[in-house]
């Protein structure tokens, strides 16, 4: 036939494609016709069924036998026998307003940006050669057409002009509006005519094969033998198993069967239309295949493809190929539309527009962005295509379609592990699918698409057959001596089997966080909104109050109010006390009370005020009383710890209710009994102390505004700190910090000694100019001060803050599973570590000024000190709203490693106090033989004038902060003595308006260098030491207390004693180990207490523990025997300690020796 004819009727067949779109979206034709919505859904899921289906099956079918089935087995069986899952995806999709598959996957996972992107660039190369393929089938069918070979020209290829007008029909149907998750009738009309016209096609060419079997009398009984010859059992059943997992996968068939369903109803009839439309192709490929076999000689992967087209053309029934033409071009077309259209959304809002986002391209005001999106999908939707067009002329026309198609199926299916993990289980994280997913492509791009490049001749096929540099165990086709399998089999084992286990590996080692575990729900179990409201009855007299009356006695009063008059705010209706309550209260009451006591117990409760029988009344009351006892066990461990606080502590609820308070706040400001009760407003608390004058202004400021200001502190959830004076002249210092959900925590600290030597600073500040002619002597005693002010200041500031704010978050939520606290305490232990390594740097900072501080030079990781500083300071730009970015690459560098810590620490508090909007970044560069440490800030900027001075003491530019701290201007003096003792150079740019930017050099080095840390031998939680006996010696009765607790909770028997008289009088009950206080008040300090006690039990061992840790006092404990414990004391450090001791006499123990037992 004339190229003119073809080419004419692939030009009116794509018009009469434009035209069914167009009609599409311009009728409502669903409206009228309630059934043509499903059976347009049902037809427009065999876009699946892709030129490859078309005419590779055949080409399959010839090569390996039955081993074209698999491509049809696969999603047959997820059809029919897994509809619910299909259906649980819908209902997600639906109400999580999913666009694509790469989305889908990001809001499983707390919307992680990083993982859509990553889903769509895996997509992305999987697809792109698979779009190719479409390009090869249109161009190899036009060849066989017209019985000549297709120009290679640039200008004379169809398949360019195939792909711009495939380009321009997405363009024009499948981006016409922003909002991607609106449904596109008209578009799903053309895919679901296309889907009809290649079944046809087919049909009609299978039908003729089969009476051309029967006329001829040729050998179909032969040609069947020769199929199961062909076949491969381990390749038929790993294909299935793919194609099974991948037809969900696939960017096109997610979309079509997942985004575009209208209803979830529609997947019941869907299932069953797909799946004989899948029976009905595959049954078909069994004829054309039986006579191709008779007929055709040629076997090349090119000429079996061509098959369905040959067959009809040689008996020269040129209607009947015409017909087999269009549906082998329309089975391109309806996969290219799609699949544009799938991957143009995920490559703009996955890609460019969090690209241009971050750039503050919607920081400009210029409103309306639909515009701009729909051209970065159209304009997406042209590079797609082109790159596909590009792929398709580069590689070599060799390759059967089959093994395009395959290919990109074991790409897709690396999406499978995350997608039916998140789908079911909720360990679940973020973390193992991204590891999963880059371990499994990159073993799939390895194993698979590297060869088949090899093939198309883009580089040398040797190092495939050799492997790379000769090693044969890395060979892609027999990667780690493996054989035996046929590549795609090969390759898709090990890319699954890494992604799988890098999925589970790293789930379950950094399982998901607690946004991850919440954004599960839905996708856990998507029918629960739909079974709780469905299933409910709701009562006509019931009323909104009755359940807040039940909230409130699981809950709290306070809490459930406030809960339930945010809830009718939002849904616009007044809490009035006849309100009557519909499904939607129902549920939220459910909600608010199985995150207290659980699901079951939650709707236990609620069934019964619900039908008002069922349950008795004592199932309610002892629901009731486990959940109160419950969190009355934690509110009393929690209030125990707080109790141990120097520092006063209360915590509020979101209500502004007190709720948690400790003995040191009854002190402090001396509240009578009456007003310190659960549920008491702090204002009224406030107000009283203002009225008898307890909290007294330090600069004369009114009272009643200050009360004013710190509740709107309160309320806005602002950080806020101020001093107060109480009694005659005592100075209390306030810290407030909000709480998570609402709520917070406000500790009070004794600072008189600080302010009296800040006092003194400040008067030696203004007076210096004054006194020169005593200059040396004032130098001196200022010296001495500062020395004194670091000491009060690392006294002063040693208070676990961050502890008690997060206990106060665990009372909060007082009801969560052990797990959960255990993990909240472990998040308790690292941030008082983190504040300790700091306050007694400061300590040791004090011995700078008598030269009784050595730096300790060594090599470390300067990567991993900036790793570590960006963990401490990204909560506290999170809640600044502030862009905190850390860039550094792992290299060596020779310092003192807590005094540099130290240095970038102040560089960047000075970094947040000044610093309003815009970022902060920490990096380093090598300069030479230096590494230059950098801090960043977009603040207000150093004027030149002041720059000069910058480094001195006392020295502060701005004297109010954008967030409410002040500054003593001894940061940077700080540093500047740090970098003198060390040698380093510190700088500083600046420029008004802009920011600044200081750096410090230190000397570069390398890793032989680096010594590595000492292996801190930590002690299993598990570990018994149950029988061990242990004298404990302090005078302080609360200290005793908490040590026999927490000693008793590792199965450690406790002798307490107050005095030393005591203690020898207890030794008849013969302990294992000794602990004593230092500082006992007694006849005997603590080192003469343990010598006392050891005098008749030599084989003891004994602690000393003591809040002074200077070397004077360890070297004195090290000469008697003893080891020194420093206060605050870890816990983890005295365990380990005990097991020491426990494992040296567990021996003694077992064998009964006297002096163990």
């Amino acid at each position: 036939m004339s190229p003119t004819y073809v080419i004419l009727a692939s030009f009116i067949y794509l018009a009469t494609l434009f035209g069914i779109a167009w009609i599409g979206d311009r009728y409502p034709l669903y409206e009228k016709r309630l059934w043509l919505r499903p059976a347009v859904y049902g037809l427009s899921l065999a876009v699946y069924c892709s030129s490859w289906t078309f005419y590779g099956a055949v080409g399959s079918a010839v090569r390996f036998g039955w081993g074209y089935l698999p491509i049809y087995l696969g999603p047959l069986l997820l059809f029919v026998f897994f509809g619910l899952f299909l259906e649980r995806m819908a209902l997600v999709a639906q109400s999580q307003r999913i666009v694509s598959i790469s989305d889908f996957m990001a809001s499983r996972y707390e919307r992680s940006q990083r993982l859509a992107g990553l889903v769509t660039i895996v997509a992305l190369i999987a697809v792109v050669p698979y779009l190719a393929l479409q390009f090869k089938a249109v161009t190899m069918s036009i060849g066989v057409f017209i019985g000549q070979e297709i120009s290679t020209s640039f200008f004379g290829d169809p398949a360019l002009y195939v792909a711009a007008l495939m380009a321009l029909f997405v363009i024009v149907f499948g981006t016409r509006q922003a909002d991607a998750t609106e449904h596109r009738p008209g578009l799903m009309l053309a895919i679901a005519f296309e889907s009809l016209i290649k079944l046809v096609a087919l049909i009609a060419v299978g039908i003729f094969a089969f009476l051309w079997v029967h006329a001829e009398d040729l050998n179909a009984v032969g040609a069947l033998e020769t199929l199961t010859q062909h076949t491969s059992s381990m390749s038929f059943v790993g294909q299935t198993l793919l194609a099974f997992a991948a037809v969900v996968c696939l960017p096109r068939q997610f979309h079509v069967t997942i985004v575009e369903c209208g209803d979830v109803r529609d997947i019941k009839y869907a299932r069953w239309m797909f799946s004989l439309y899948l029976i009905l192709i595959a049954l078909m490929v069994i004829p054309i295949a039986i006579v191709s076999l008779n007929v055709f000689e040629q076997t090349g992967a090119e000429a079996v493809d061509s098959y369905v087209l040959v067959l009809p053309l040689h008996k020269e029934q040129t209607i009947l190929a015409l017909l087999a033409y269009i549906g082998g071009f329309s089975a391109a077309t309806g996969m290219m539309i799609v699949t544009s259209v799938a991957l143009a959304t995920m490559v703009s809002n996955d890609l460019i527009m969090p690209f241009l986002l971050r750039r503050g391209w919607a920081d400009g005001g210029h409103g309306d962005y639909s515009k701009s999106l729909l051209w970065m999908r159209r304009g997406s939707v042209f590079v797609l295509v082109m790159a596909a067009y590009g792929y398709y002329v580069g590689t070599g026309s060799e390759i059967a379609l089959s093994a395009y198609g395959l290919m990109a199926f074991a790409a897709v299916v690396q999406f499978a592990p995350g997608l039916i993990g998140g789908l079911s289980w909720l360990g679940a994280s973020r973390r193992g699918v991204e590891a999963g997913l880059v371990a499994g492509s990159l073993l799939w791009a390895y194993t698979l698409l590297l060869p088949s490049l090899a093939e198309s001749e883009w580089f040398s096929y040797e190092w495939v057959e050799q492997g790379p540099f000769g090693i044969h165990w890395l060979r892609p086709h027999q990667l780690f001596g493996i054989s035996g399998m046929d590549p795609l089999t090969h390759g898709t084992f090990w890319s699954l089997l890494f992604n799988i286990a890098f999925f589970l590996l790293f789930s379950l080692i950094k399982g998901p966080s607690l946004g991850e575990r919440l954004r599960a729900r839905p996708f856990l179990d998507p029918f629960a909104k739909y079974r709780r409201l469905e299933s409910m009855n709701v009562p006509s007299n019931l009323l909104v109050q009755d359940l807040l009356v039940i909230s409130g006695r699981i809950v709290g009063e306070a809490k459930a109010g406030w809960a339930f008059e945010m809830q009718a705010r939002e849904r616009g209706l007044e809490l009035s006390k006849d309100l009557r309550a519909d499904a939607e209260w129902i549920q939220f009451a459910e909600l608010m009370l199985a995150a207290v006591v659980g699901a079951a117990s939650a709707r236990l409760v609620l069934n019964s005020a619900l039908r008002g029988s069922g349950v008795e009344v004592d199932a309610i009351v002892s629901v009731l009383d486990e959940a109160r006892q419950e969190m009355s066990f934690n509110r009393d461990v929690l209030l125990s710890t707080l109790e141990n606080l120097e520092q006063g502590i209360s915590v509020v609820d979101a209500n502004m209710c007190l709720v948690a308070w400790n003995q040191r706040y009854e002190e402090f400001l001396d509240i009578p009994q009456h007003l310190l009760r659960v549920g008491q407003p702090v204002s009224e608390i406030m107000e009283f102390n203002a009225k008898r004058g307890r909290l007294r202004m330090l600069d004369g400021e009114n009272l009643t505004e200050l009360i004013e200001r710190r509740l709107g502190y309160m309320l806005e959830g602002s950080s806020y700190s101020a001093q107060r004076l109480i009694g005659e002249g005592q100075v209390i210092e306030l810290r407030g910090r909000p709480l998570p959900g609402g709520g917070y925590v406000t500790s009070y600290t004794d600072v008189t000694e600080f302010k009296r030597v800040e006092q003194e600073l400040t008067q030696m500040n203004v007076t210096l100019e004054q006194r020169v002619a005593e200059r040396t002597e004032e130098a001196e005693r200022a010296q001495q001060s500062r020395s004194y002010f670091l000491t009060a200041v690392s006294h002063d500031v040693l208070q676990p803050i961050n502890a008690a704010r997060l206990f106060a978050s665990a009372l909060h939520d007082g009801t969560d599973s052990i797990e959960q606290m255990r993990h909240l305490a472990e998040r308790v232990d690292t941030s008082l570590r983190a504040a300790e390594e700091l306050l007694e740097g400061l300590l040791d900072l004090s011995k700078l000024d008598s030269g009784g501080l050595q730096p300790e030079i060594q090599v470390f990781n300067a990567k991993a000190l900036l790793d570590d500083l960006y963990q401490q300071y990204a909560p506290s730009a999170k809640r600044r709203n502030l862009r905190f970015q850390v860039f550094m690459r792992p290299v060596y560098v020779r310092s003192d490693m807590r005094l540099l810590r130290r240095i970038l620490q102040n560089l960047l508090a000075n970094a947040f106090r000044y610093t309003r909007e815009g970022r902060i970044i920490l990096g380093g560069r090598v300069r030479g033989d230096e590494v230059e440490f950098q801090v960043w800030d977009s603040g207000q900027g150093i004027p030149s004038n002041h720059l000069a001075h910058i480094f001195d003491e006392f020295q502060r530019y701005e004297q109010s902060f954008d967030w409410g701290e002040r500054g003593l201007g001894l940061g940077l003096s700080i540093c500047q003595r740090i970098s003198v003792l060390l040698g380093h150079q510190l700088a500083v740019r600046s420029e008004v308006g802009k920011g600044s930017m200081f750096s410090v050099r230190v000397p570069l080095a390398t890793a032989a260098e680096a010594i590595k840390p000492n292996r801190i031998e930590t002690v299993p939680d598990d570990l018994p030491l149950a029988g061990l006996r242990v004298l404990c010696l302090d005078n302080d009765v609360e200290i005793i207390s908490g040590m026999t607790i927490l000693l008793g909770q590792w199965g450690v028997e406790v002798i307490a004693a107050t005095t030393i008289d005591e203690a020898l009088n207890k030794m008849e009950q013969k302990p294992h180990v000794l602990l004593a206080d230092y500082h006992l008040h007694d006849r005997l300090d603590g080192l003469d207490s343990l010598d006392a006690l050891r005098e008749n039990a030599r084989y003891l061992h004994g602690a000393l523990l003591t809040a002074d840790g200077s070397d004077e006092l360890r070297q004195k404990a090290r000469q008697r025997g003893y080891l020194v414990l420093t206060k605050p004391l870890k816990p983890a450090r005295l365990r380990a300690f005990l097991t020491a001791q426990y494992e040296s006499i567990k021996p003694k123990f077992d064998s009964g020796n006297p002096k163990s037992s």
